[in-house]
């Protein structure tokens, strides 16, 4: 009997450091696309980009602007950041709640990858640039699904989920509005909504002159991204906010707080860097007090948990709640 008992306890440490080096990698693969897209406009121009670049100056038709050009570096920067914000909120969930084996954690992942791909995709077939679908979106499922295929059934503790508190309400509800964005950027980003937008390019750009049509073109072509990384954003931190009280310490909401943090300071560098100052002031600042203004307020509403109230990130221990 000691023996069974000795193997069972043996094989349950197996599993705990399977699941862990899981996790792990999971995170990494957050951590690497999240780097990716902070420097986007800077690794677009290497090799590994060839093809989608070939790609991209034949849908548009120029080759100066859709080699090298402010308005090229303008879409990379937006995307880029979009993408960055998108998988810092990836991270947090992995770092809070997969690592405790929480059961909306592996829904939260798996909801944040399939909003992205399917809005990316569906608009990016729509409106030319199939390579986003070919070339760049099967890369984030490949590496991330079988990682979170290894854990989900291991990855299945509840959360009693305590009423809200006003303040968390009005948060989630904020990240209601950043997910319809996303849709909005998607689906009515080469339209009347953003055709103020479209005339502060032209006059940042172009001198005021009408916008060409192949500028016109790489902006569409980089809407599926940017517009389904800002709604699977959204989604990741709508799971955080919602269970932000099983941590037991405000990380949750610190980390809501960081992944846009990280969206508008790479959106809004790029953006100065390639001469689009209109773009923070009309789209960035907006966003960014729409949406993390909400997030600090429930953050600093929300009451102190005492010591033994608080579950470690890595614990595995669900934490009780305050």
């Amino acid at each position: 009997m000691l023996r069974r008992m000795t193997e069972r306890a043996n094989d349950h440490a197996h599993d705990d450091a399977r699941y862990d080096t899981t996790v792990r990698w999971i995170e990494y693969v957050c951590l690497g696309f999240a780097a990716l897209g902070i420097v986007l406009p800077v690794a677009y121009g290497t090799p590994f980009f060839a093809i989608y670049r070939d790609g991209l100056v034949a849908h548009c038709g120029d080759v100066a602007l859709g080699t090298s050009s402010p308005t090229l570096q303008l879409c990379l920067g937006i995307t880029g950041g979009s993408i960055a914000g998108k998988w810092i909120a990836h991270y947090a969930v992995a770092r809070l709640g997969l690592r405790t084996r929480r059961r909306w954690a592996r829904e939260a992942t798996l909801a944040g990858l399939l909003t992205w791909l399917l809005l990316d995709s569906g608009v990016s077939l729509a409106s030319g640039a199939w390579l986003n679908v070919v070339v760049i979106n099967p890369m984030p499922p490949l590496l991330l699904l079988p990682l979170l295929g290894r854990i989900w059934p291991s990855c299945d503790r509840e959360d009693v989920v305590a009423p809200m508190r006003a303040a968390t309400r009005v948060a989630l509800g904020a990240m209601g509005i950043g997910a319809i964005s996303g849709l909005v950027i998607a689906l009515a980003g080469d339209g009347a909504p953003f055709a103020a937008w479209r005339e502060a390019l032209a006059v940042a750009h172009f001198g005021g002159a009408p916008l060409p049509e192949a500028a016109r073109a790489i902006v569409r072509w980089f809407l599926g991204p940017i517009g389904g990384a800002t709604l699977g954003q959204f989604v990741l931190l709508a799971f955080l906010v919602r269970h932000e009280a099983t941590d037991g310490g405000g990380a949750a909401l610190s980390w809501a707080l960081g992944s846009l943090l990280v969206w508008f300071v790479t959106d809004g560098a790029w953006s100065l860097a390639s001469g689009a100052r209109f773009n923070v002031t009309m789209v960035d600042l907006p966003a960014l007090v729409v949406t993390a203004l909400p997030l600090a307020w429930a953050r600093v509403a929300r009451p102190r948990a005492s010591r033994l109230e608080r579950g470690s990130p890595g614990s595995r221990e669900p934490a009780r709640r305050a």
